[in-house]
């Protein structure tokens, strides 16, 4: 501590103004030219590109320009520390990595208290997270159902360096959801698929203004084309004798699993099949 006192004593204030230069320069760079991409004419593609291009660039300024001030009081600090550095690398290995993954889930937005989440086949709910875990309301099993199992589960951060990480909630407030039904070849599907699409559009209709409007601010601030909150069904064939119906739905981010199941219901009401309709989401 006493070091690090003595070294921002000697170097003064000359580094911390142009520290503070620096970030100022390039953090107003940078907004006023993705103010200009944001409002060009441009495609879609080449706005999202140059998006990333100035983000990128922007951060390896501000990166080396850190570095440049700072040179000489990192080489000098760099030494006192190195020691310490290669013992807790030997001793508190996988604590680090847990810190790594932490401050990777921070500088990255992967999610937030409150989004639903998937890593290595848990899913759930995020209760809680800091810099080691997270932890999360598990929802289950697998990604059939929405209802909670009544177990919490804490991962370790570490588990974000290598596995995969799904955000449910990208979406935020409104999600596009999707779930499927099997039922034989041998049924009306065109029936079939105007009974769906009307109970989809009725249980959706009360939400498909705010989910549009959701749906565009997204897209704005992430600069893709706006997804279409319309219901949409499409086919597969699943086997020889099943065809597989896929349902796209707006939802509210916390009743989806509610939308679904009132569709379904819906559906069964208005199209009675003599073979029993295997639902799965």
């Amino acid at each position: 501590m006493e070091k690090i006192i003595k070294l921002l004593s000697q170097s003064g204030y000359i580094h911390v103004i142009s520290t503070l230069t620096l970030l100022l320069l390039v953090l107003s760079l940078r907004s006023l030219f993705m103010t200009k991409v944001r409002k060009s004419d441009w495609r879609t593609e080449d706005k999202r590109k140059w998006y990333v291009i100035i983000r990128n660039w922007s951060s390896l300024t501000i990166v080396f320009g850190l570095l440049i001030i700072w040179a000489t009081e990192l080489t000098t600090f760099a030494y006192s520390i190195i020691a310490i550095t290669g013992a807790l690398i030997i001793s508190g290995k996988e604590l680090i990595l847990c810190l790594h993954g932490g401050l990777l889930r921070v500088f990255n937005s992967m999610f937030k208290v409150g989004d639903r989440i998937e890593i290595d086949g848990i899913r759930g709910d995020v209760l809680d997270a800091n810099l080691m875990i997270t932890k999360i309301l598990e929802i289950g099993p697998s990604n059939f159902t929405h209802q909670f199992t009544g177990r919490s589960i804490i991962i370790p951060n570490s588990l974000f360096l290598s596995k995969t990480v799904i955000n449910e909630s990208f979406m935020h407030k409104y999600v596009l959801h999707v779930f499927k039904i099997s039922f034989g070849r041998e049924e009306d599907w065109q029936e079939a698929e105007d009974c769906m699409m009307k109970a989809a559009r009725e249980e959706c209709l009360p939400f498909m203004e705010k989910a549009r409007e959701n749906m565009e601010r997204l897209a704005f601030r992430e600069g893709i084309e706006v997804p279409s909150v319309e219901p949409r069904i499409t086919y597969k064939f699943s086997g020889p004798k099943e065809l597989e119906m896929i349902i796209r739905i707006p939802a509210p981010a916390s009743r989806k699993g509610n939308i679904e199941q009132q569709i379904l219901k819906s559906f069964m009401k208005m199209y009675l099949i003599k073979k029993p309709v295997e639902a799965e989401s």
